[in-house]
């Protein structure tokens, strides 16, 4: 299946593969493993626009920039492919909760429109 999803480099491999260990052939991939790596260390808007361009969802722990980017891009027409955030009561180091949560999302929002959206795991 082709990855849907990119873990930045704020999150763990761990993530990954906790994903893929409930649900085999779950549609994500870390940064550092898609396209040999390239895009690790670019910029949040670069990479939201490269993003785009391959329909590919963002997740991350960086709450503190990603949404001010990605809220420009979509102010300026640009517009992102869609983020999402784990909240900061979801621990960086808490691999299956972050798996079950994103896991569980993916399922329910199949048949969303992504574009310019951003949401926030645990939901409230």
């Amino acid at each position: 299946m082709k990855p849907r999803l990119l873990a930045d480099e704020n999150t763990s491999h761990r993530l990954v593969s906790a994903c893929r260990q409930i649900e085999s052939g779950f549609p994500i991939i870390h940064i550092s493993d898609w396209e040999n790596g390239a895009y690790l260390s670019v910029k949040d808007p670069a990479l939201l626009m490269i993003l785009r361009e391959h329909g590919m969802i963002l997740a991350s722990f960086d709450r503190a920039s990603l949404p001010m980017h990605a809220g420009m891009l979509t102010r300026e027409g640009v517009g992102h492919a869609g983020v999402i955030l784990f909240r900061r009561s979801v621990s960086v180091t808490a691999y299956g909760k972050q798996a079950r949560l994103l896991t569980d999302l993916w399922r329910a929002a199949e048949d969303w429109d992504w574009a310019d959206r951003i949401e926030y795991l645990p939901k409230p």
